[in-house]
């Protein structure tokens, strides 16, 4: 139970620790009070990892500095570099034609309902926007291209660079180094998969840091959905997030370190353990198999809105019961928003 839960706690450290507090230093026009904010709760998160730390005596604390400091570097190479955040406008378009090409089959499937133009006229066009027929299918078209960008071995070269890099900055080498890179661009349950064979030999705390890194970055998949879902009131949305969730490797990663420090103690990082690469038979293999993944992540996204909407709003409803505060009633979102 207490290993379940900790990979929640590093989500929250990760994304609090890392991605608010390295956009916070180097966003532009921000004040002095803000980087001491940031500065003074990423200390206070680093702090709090090291309380429930069940061994600290082990913690490396090298590789928690370069894991720390490589957080800004990634930051600042990202948000600063000029070609880079020219880069990141340019992924709007790539968003931009993936939305394209999902709204073609929506609508060749439903018609106006899924986008397509309608046989009548709409007086609120906002209205006729609906997310499970529109927006959603997107997780299919992404999955299936993930499965072909496999096929065509090009996934697996981006991610032995990624592991490459973890294994030489935070000795995370092996099994746990590839699947935690993996994890950039592949979901938290796919990614595991890609390292199944070395699964029952991989140590606790490489098991700790597979889950960590899984709860903080966003799988690829999902990343181009928010992307699509924030493009109209956040500009370059997609590179915002993609800058999110690489920084938020080495903040997990970080984290996971901490709290569950290796009981050994390797002289050098060991070499990286092959990938266990997905065998399709051909490029409409790939594209079939990959559909019926999505399909299933598809159908598990939109009970969870169900579910989680409907709980929500019948949070609220018991909350009305109680007196109203400053002239409104009382809703999950007011308490949270206070919080």
């Amino acid at each position: 139970m207490r290993l379940a839960c900790r990979p929640r706690l590093a989500l929250l450290f990760a994304r609090r620790g890392a991605e608010g507090q390295a956009a916070t230093l180097f966003a532009e026009g921000g004040s002095g009070g803000f980087i001491y904010h940031g500065i003074i709760g990423l200390a206070v998160l680093i702090g709090l990892a090291w309380l429930l730390s069940e061994a600290r005596a082990r913690i490396r604390w090298r590789y928690v500095i370069i894991a720390l400091v490589s957080q800004f570097v990634i930051a600042l190479i990202l948000l600063r570099v000029p070609f880079l955040r020219e880069g990141f406008l340019a992924l709007n378009g790539v968003v931009r034609a993936l939305s394209d090409a999902t709204r073609a089959g929506t609508s060749f499937v439903f018609g106006y309902l899924g986008g397509g133009a309608a046989p009548f006229t709409i007086s609120d066009p906002a209205a006729s926007f609906i997310l499970g027929l529109q927006a959603l299918p997107l997780i299919l078209v992404m999955s299936a291209l993930s499965a072909l960008l496999w096929h065509w071995r090009v996934l697996p070269w981006v991610i032995r660079g990624f592991a490459w890099a973890l294994r030489r900055s935070l000795a995370l080498g092996g099994a746990a180094g590839v699947a935690a890179a993996a994890n950039i661009f592949a979901g938290m349950v796919e990614a595991p998969l890609m390292i199944r064979p070395y699964l029952a030999r991989m140590r606790r705390s490489e098991l700790f840091v597979l889950m960590s890194v899984g709860m903080a970055t966003v799988a690829g998949t999902m990343m181009v959905l928010y992307a699509t879902i924030l493009a109209p009131v956040i500009p370059g949305a997609l590179g915002h997030i993609l800058t999110a969730s690489v920084i938020s490797l080495p903040a997990a990663i970080l984290i996971a370190q901490i709290m569950i420090p290796d009981a050994d103690l390797p002289a050098a990082p060991e070499a990286a353990q092959p990938l266990e690469m997905p065998r399709y038979g051909s490029a409409m293999d790939a594209v079939t198999v990959g559909t019926q993944q999505g399909l299933v992540l598809l159908a598990n996204v939109i009970a969870m809105l169900i579910v989680l909407v409907a709980l929500v709003a019948l949070v609220n409803l018991l909350l009305s019961l109680l007196p109203e505060m400053a002239g409104a009633p009382l809703s999950l979102q007011r308490l949270l928003g206070w919080l």
